[in-house]
């Protein structure tokens, strides 16, 4: 906060106006410390430019320039009012003001369009500061036509009740409900990325109440999977866990949410996830083979009380490139040439150390394989 209150400074200085604005007002009201700090000014994005040595140009046509200072990155964006919305995700065009309440009148929620000087006082024309402290998510304004300006805002009303564990506006919460079918407008990986960020929350269950009980869930892909007991939810350290709650939930399979677009990484955690904690046991081959984060999620989700990283330390190996032996060792012993044989008796070592049926040890691997290998000829 103190590399904000440098920028307004300076922009001050300069003659203009200057406050902080959005989720970093409404933290440091709620006493949580905030995380990205935005500054609004009625200075254009030239002057903002030419007051600053080091800037990026972010969003310049929508009024942003990145202003790099004391090692940080503070967005400022000129006051502006925006046009129509005809795709319901950015507006048509917008319009640079003069004017801090005409800037605020088109952000979301309330709680999101208060401003801050460098003094801490704070401008409210919306009463988002009455909303904090009530608990309360309200749309700025008529919220039909928030919701018809960018339709993911409904989302991040649904999102946010979670995170803050507020209630939604009852008129807010019944627009959703009447505008639920724009979501169909909004890109996947947005849509992702609010559900996402639902899923890292205590009150996550909040969230899913609302995202079904609105109706906006059947205008999701595979919308019928986010109905489920979220009170028995426990929130991991990524998404992961809660997308493989829903599939473990209604005992589906990956394929079910695959239309959201997940990284290869994400893909993997949730599919062997799944696939393990569905197991009827967890042996020395299932913590050998299966993640920290695999095995975690699938505990959350099955109920099982293990100590994971422990197990997986008290195994002989942790992974196959800590074998003692490899393919070439096999070939030169059995003075045989590569092939599909090689992967056959790497792995049938592999397990049998991963299960101390056989020492990691080189000669003593050796001394088997020979054994074993004249034995199947």
């Amino acid at each position: 906060m103190k590399t904000a209150i440098k920028v307004i400074e300076q922009l001050e200085g300069a003659g203009f106006e200057a406050y902080m604005v959005g989720g970093a007002v409404r933290d440091y009201l709620l006493e949580k410390k905030p995380h990205d700090i935005d500054v609004a000014t009625n200075a254009s994005p030239e002057q903002v430019k030419s007051l600053f040595e080091r800037t990026v140009d972010t969003g310049i046509a929508h009024g942003t320039v990145l202003v790099l200072k004391d090692g940080s990155g503070i967005e400022v964006t000129t006051y502006r009012t925006e046009g129509s919305y005809s795709d319901h995700r950015r507006p048509d065009s917008v319009e640079f003001v003069q004017s801090l309440e005409e800037d605020l009148k088109r952000r979301d929620f309330t709680i999101n369009a208060m401003a801050m000087d460098k003094d801490m006082a704070i401008t409210d024309p919306f009463g988002g500061a009455q909303d904090l402290a009530k608990g309360l998510i309200r749309a700025v304004g008529n919220p039909d036509e928030r919701f018809q300006e960018d339709a993911l805002r409904m989302l991040r009303a649904i999102r946010f009740s979670g995170q803050l564990d507020f209630q939604i506006d009852p008129s807010t919460l019944a627009s959703i409900g009447h505008q639920a079918h724009l979501i169909k407008s909004i890109a996947i990986e947005r849509i992702k990325s609010e559900i996402d960020k639902m899923m890292l929350h205590k009150k996550a269950s909040r969230s899913f109440a609302y995202l079904t009980d609105t109706g906006l869930a059947e205008h999701l892909p595979s919308g019928y999977l986010f109905k489920a007991d979220w009170a028995k939810f426990q929130v991991f350290e990524t998404a992961a866990a809660g997308w493989a709650f829903m599939l473990f939930e209604h005992a589906q399979e990956i394929e079910a949410i695959l239309p959201y677009r997940f990284s290869n990484e994400e893909k993997q955690t949730i599919k062997r996830a799944l696939e393990a904690a569905r197991l009827p046991e967890w042996n020395e081959w299932v913590f050998y083979s299966y993640t920290n984060a695999q095995l975690a999620i699938a505990a959350l989700l099955n109920g099982r009380k293990v100590e994971i990283a422990g197990k997986k330390s008290a195994l002989p190996i942790r992974s196959k490139a800590e074998m003692a032996v490899n393919g070439s060792d096999l070939m030169k012993w059995s003075s045989q040439k590569q092939g599909p044989w090689i992967k056959e008796w790497i792995a049938k070592i592999e397990r049998m150390i991963v299960f101390g049926e056989l020492a990691n040890d080189r000669e003593l691997i050796k001394e088997w394989f020979m054994h074993e290998y004249r034995h199947h000829q």
